[in-house]
């Protein structure tokens, strides 16, 4: 009776307002009428909405936006707005802060004691693409797709603290209760279960099968649903595309043996733009977002047997950039919902907030969940092999310079080492927001810094540096990996998105951007080789293939796209001696690339693998060997490649360091440095 009354309540209003949207459903018998919405003037686009206490809070692309909802819920008055919140994804808060994971941009760290004036405590930089969050009350749980996620102490939110990492296939968003956790495993199809009770050593517990891409969660009492999206991963293969979309529910009473206990599906919907579905239930009703397919009401009273009781979708796009007419959509993306006392706030991608009213909607609790987090001990290596030097923070990169190493330490800044028979000494450190990357051409260090700065400095013999540039780039983009190609005449900067540009560096103090491209795929990491040849390079682009630049005409050029291999998001290039390009093709297998025929790489396997070390990751050519340092594993592959044909693995120089993320490892001496994460920096003895 109650989720009768609480539909007739949606119909009554939604036919009352004057100034609704109303979409009709594409089946009513199976989804129930159409619903109607109200637009919230003054708001804009916005990726998460959260309600805490009598305010609404929506973080959109460049901005947080604070509504007052205590006079009218359905009426949302918008009496705050902090900028410079740039590349919202999801939003929690907790107590008297918000938290906004914002992919390449990390973490946002926002002080709302005071609603009316909110302030930025900080910018965190996370492991890599911060999805999505979970808090409790002083630890966070940053999903960060392909390495997993990432818990965070908060007990003071001005200093966050690095605690421990769990490794899932493709972490997209997560749910936190009573000392477990619950990650929607996206493109596996994987509600995967992490006991964090002890948050310096989470571990994996359980996994759930799911009919789709795994994303949202949500947990109430026993049962936690979990909205899936995109492709199936049952029925015959022809029916697979765009039929995973739904929400499915789990009985997680026993946490190490999840039961599916009900699913419904929403309307198959075929284009891919954008990943956003979310769930949440108020009583017995669930609410869910479907991204550009729409917002759903679903009767969840008997989870064996779910009933669809509304839905709706929102406007068309707002777009801001030109859309190929075949690529335009009828309907903006629901990326996220929040309910409030007898409404639901949806945010619309690009088109702003929408307000149905559903009298079974309220505001969600925030029970006191505080953990108990042990004294750290510190992470040495038991690898005698290794010196290890830890700066208490991530470090990201190094480059090496004589006797000196420049290291890229994020919020630690950027640290000079001197490099000596004991390995490496700390000498010197400019503080910085946040250092990504560095990179050396001659006597000229680059450095990606802060949310977008690229930063040039020339080395002095001691060591010592000064900035003689500084500045933006093309589009005003973040700089997270910098390459210089031609000896220095050009520079390749990428921020962690799906386009890059190429900067002419003829002039150190006035760089100018003279090509961008994106070539239609993902290029999350470092997909670039340390070299050209002859001016000219490849980029892994992930789901596209190869592609191949050109930086000796008039102005730089793409050559071609789509070549093969097709590669992981994961996995770099870099250039042998010989003027080939070596990059880890699927199957634990090496690609061989000719800028001569760049169709036609050469795969070849390799000799003396060993067990848990997988043929992945970021290469780093040094005459014969090339070593694989891969972010996601932690762990450190060297090949010999004598003869390129046959390489082998150089066994005694293969080194797990899986509680960090490894990245590109550079050579001093023919021995290796290697940068991993939070578990600091290593050399070999």
């Amino acid at each position: 009776m109650k989720i009768l009354n609480a539909l007739k309540g949606i119909l009554l209003i939604g036919a009352a307002m004057t100034t609704a949207l109303a979409t009709a459903s594409p089946d009513p018998a199976t989804y129930g009428p159409a619903l109607a919405a109200e637009f919230v003037e003054g708001s804009s686009g916005c990726s998460a909405v959260e309600v805490a206490g009598d305010f609404l809070y929506a973080a959109g692309a460049d901005s947080l936006a604070v509504y007052d909802i205590e006079t009218d819920p359905a009426k949302p008055k918008r009496v705050a707005a902090l900028r410079g919140i740039r590349g919202s994804r999801q939003m929690a808060i907790y107590g008297d802060t918000a938290y906004i994971t914002a992919r390449n941009h990390g973490l946002w760290i926002v002080d709302i004691a005071d609603p009316h004036a909110p302030k930025l405590i900080r910018r965190y930089d996370t492991i890599e693409l911060a999805t999505g969050i979970a808090a409790a009350e002083n630890v966070l749980f940053i999903a960060h797709r392909v390495y997993g996620v990432q818990l965070l102490d908060v007990t003071d939110p001005r200093f966050p603290r690095h605690l421990s990492q769990v490794r899932t296939s493709e972490a997209q968003s997560v749910a936190y209760r009573d000392g477990r956790l619950h990650i929607g495993d996206w493109a596996v199809g994987k509600l995967t279960i992490a006991d964090v009770r002890d948050p310096l050593a989470p571990r994996v517990v359980a996994q759930g099968t799911l009919d789709g891409y795994g994303d949202g969660v949500f947990l109430k009492d026993n049962l936690c649903f979990c909205s899936t999206g995109h492709d199936a991963k049952s029925g015959p293969a022809e029916a697979r595309p765009g039929n995973g979309r739904g929400v499915e529910i789990f009985d997680v009473a026993d946490p190490g043996n999840p039961k599916k206990v009900g699913v419904f599906k929403f309307p198959r919907f075929l284009p891919r733009d954008n990943d956003y579905w979310t769930p949440r239930v108020c009583g017995d009703t669930l609410f869910c977002v479907d991204s550009h397919n729409g917002f759903y009401v679903v009767d969840a009273s008997d989870p064996a047997r779910l009933r669809g009781l509304g839905h709706l979708e929102l406007p068309p796009p707002v777009y801001r950039w030109k859309v190929p007419d075949d690529r335009k959509l009828s309907h903006d993306c629901c990326a996220s919902l929040a309910t409030g006392d007898g409404v639901v706030y949806i945010a619309g991608l690009t088109t702003g907030i929408h307000v149905v009213r559903v009298p079974a909607a309220h505001k969600q609790a925030r029970p006191e969940l505080a953990f108990e987090i042990p004294d750290a001990a510190s992470p040495e290596t038991a690898d005698p092999r290794l010196w290890r030097r830890d700066p208490d923070c991530q470090v990201r990169r190094v480059a090496v310079k004589d006797d000196f190493a420049y290291v890229a330490a994020s919020h630690g800044g950027l640290k000079l080492f001197g490099i000596g028979a004991d390995g490496l000494e700390e000498r010197r450190t400019w503080e910085r927001d946040c250092v990504y990357d560095v990179c050396i051409q001659g006597d000229t260090l680059f450095s990606a810094e802060n949310d977008g700065d690229l930063a040039i400095y020339r080395i002095a013999p001691d060591g010592d540096l000064t900035e003689i540039g500084r500045g933006p780039v093309d589009g005003n983009q973040s700089v997270q990996i910098v390459h210089p190609f031609r000896d220095g005449r050009f520079l390749a900067v990428s921020g962690g998105t799906g386009r890059f540009s190429i900067l002419d560096a003829a002039d150190l103090t006035n760089l100018k951007p003279v090509f961008g491209d994106g070539a239609g795929g993902i290029l999350y990491g470092d997909m670039f080789p340390t070299r050209d040849r002859d001016g000219v390079f490849p980029v892994n682009w992930h789901s596209r293939g190869i592609a191949w630049y050109d930086l000796n005409g008039a102005a730089p050029a793409r050559l071609s796209a789509g070549n093969p291999p097709q590669g992981s998001q994961l996995d770099g290039i870099d250039r042998l001696d010989d003027g080939r390009f070596v990059f880890p093709a699927r199957g634990g297998r090496l690609a061989l690339l000719d800028p001569k025929s760049p169709g036609e790489p050469k795969l070849v396997e390799v000799q003396g693998t060993l067990a848990d070390f997988p043929i992945a990751g970021i290469p780093t050519v040094h005459g014969n060997l090339v070593a694989l340092a891969s972010r996601r594993d932690g762990k450190v592959v060297t090949l010999d490649l004598s003869t390129p044909e046959t390489p082998v693995v150089v066994a005694d120089r293969c080194y797990d360091l899986s509680r960090g993320n490894c990245d590109r490892v550079v050579f001093h001496h023919g021995k290796m440095i290697i940068p991993a994460g939070h578990l600091g920096l290593f050399m070999e003895k």
